[in-house]
């Protein structure tokens, strides 16, 4: 018996094992994301909340996934709504982003006070204008995820896009970005070609 066994103490976190995981937490923000804003309505209330999780899961039907806290309002009105709107932002819309994740924001309609946007037709949800595209979904699973997350399923519905550049997170930090084009080789070993892919 370990002596935190005897005394009825929990164990002392392993610093070693923090450390690897807040590691691991670390890289994992090199993976290049778009910034999207979910708005759903419900009832009387309306709420938006930015995300950087929205990712194609299935392309038949057109389906996409999610992560929210289990326990937050966003995760319960998409429950109860089952619809909800993808506002994907432009690299001119940081500032949305920031506004919609600030916990100190007016609830409800309040939030939008500022914001120009109109209801989608289907869900009734936000749909913000200027706002490189949108979709709207329709959610068909939910899945507990980790100690306190929700991965929200949903099949897009509709969609709408416009020209304009998307604003991405990347190692914590929101950029507006500039694509070039890359050279890409034609087959994957061409006659004469050099057997490195660099």
């Amino acid at each position: 018996m370990s002596p935190a066994q005897a005394t009825g103490t929990a164990p002392a976190p392993d610093k070693t094992t923090e450390a690897a995981e807040q590691l691991i937490r670390d890289v994992s923000r090199r993976l290049v994301t778009g910034v999207a804003v979910l708005t759903v309505a419900h009832q009387d209330t309306v709420h938006a909340a930015t995300v950087s999780t929205a990712c194609v899961v299935s392309q038949r039907p057109l389906t996409l996934s999610f992560s929210l806290r289990r326990e937050s309002l966003m995760t319960s009105l998409i429950s109860q709504s089952r619809q909800f709107v993808v506002n994907v932002l432009t690299g001119r819309q940081a500032l949305l982003a920031d506004w919609f994740a600030n916990p100190q924001r007016p609830p409800g309609h309040r939030q939008f006070d500022l914001i120009k946007w109109e209801a989608d037709p289907t869900s009734g949800a936000p749909v913000l204008q200027d706002s490189l595209a949108r979709l709207t979904c329709r959610l068909t699973d939910q899945i507990k995820v980790g100690d306190a997350d929700t991965l929200l399923i949903a099949t897009a519905t509709d969609a709408q896009a416009a020209p304009g550049r998307p604003l991405v997170n990347f190692a914590g930090h929101l950029h507006d970005v500039e694509f070039r084009d890359v050279v890409r080789r034609q087959g994957w070993r061409a006659p004469g070609a050099p057997a490195g892919l660099e």
